[in-house]
């Protein structure tokens, strides 16, 4: 996963993310390079400043983001290759998220024991974790139905040199507690609610008109959308309430996707003229 680095303002922050969106949706598809000038644009148009645009842009290159090439007068940007292979990833989660899974009843555990010291590395587990869809018991313990994600979790923790206090084990579930005991237990399920409905009153109305307003409204709807894997772990279906509002978030996410894909990228092109 990438994600904007802890320490950055809220505005910042905010910037990058949007930045990894673009680089994600509107370079990588076609190409690993693009016009410095190109990227300050697009993030002006999202409602950054010029200042702010400039600084992200620069701090993707200095995180090795990505790789600057003068070209003449012109600064020509490319995806550094480890940040291609990760925006991909992104993009693959992104799109496939959401659908509907079945469940064999079995769940994968995570028992993590790091170093108070060493607040770096549990900051990174954690979010990792939850990116694979894991959700926190309390004292170290995580949860996941999704079995299948185990080779995930074990290069995630064999990819840290030394000891890193993690143990992964899978098995039926507790005996003290019924499957959706569990998952309550383990994910807020009322916040994640009123995030999917926050996200379906936001993009039901939204009609945007012109390019400008098309490409804002794509880049918003798939940054909205990328952040859900962070706090939805796809929980299968009898594990949930009813009426569990992702499935009609989805579809909304589908069909406005759709919609403003190819007008989208149409303006992104218009700002490398």
């Amino acid at each position: 996963m990438v994600d904007p680095p802890r320490g950055s303002t809220p505005g910042l922050r905010k910037t990058r993310t949007l930045l990894l969106t673009v680089l994600g949706e509107a370079v990588l598809p076609s190409s690993s390079w693009v016009w410095q000038g190109t990227l300050v644009d697009s993030l002006v148009t999202l409602g950054s400043s010029v200042a702010a645009a400039r600084q992200a842009v620069g701090r993707a290159v200095a995180d090795d983001w990505l790789v600057s090439e003068r070209v003449g007068r012109r600064s020509q940007l490319r995806i550094a290759d480890s940040t291609v292979e990760r925006l991909q990833l992104a993009r693959q989660r992104t799109m496939d998220f959401g659908n509907s899974r079945d469940w064999d009843g079995q769940w994968l555990f995570v028992a993590l024991s790091v170093p108070e010291e060493s607040r770096a590395l549990r900051h990174h587990f954690r979010t990792e974790l939850a990116w694979l869809g894991f959700g926190s018991l309390g004292n170290g313990l995580w949860v996941s139905p999704h079995t299948e994600n185990e080779e995930s979790a074990l290069r995630l923790f064999q990819s840290v040199e030394g000891p890193n206090g993690a143990y992964v084990f899978t098995g039926a579930r507790p005996v003290t507690h019924s499957p959706r005991e569990l998952a309550a237990a383990a994910w807020d399920l009322d916040e994640l609610r009123d995030r999917y409905e926050a996200f379906l009153e936001r993009f039901e109305p939204l009609n945007p008109r012109s390019s400008r307003e098309v490409f804002a409204a794509w880049v918003e709807l798939l940054t909205s959308w990328r952040h859900f894997p962070l706090f939805d772990p796809e929980l299968p279906d009898s594990l949930l309430p009813r009426d569990w509002p992702r499935y009609r978030a989805r579809q909304l996410f589908r069909e406005q996707f759709e919609a403003w894909t190819d007008g989208a990228l149409d303006y992104f092109r218009s700002l490398e003229s």
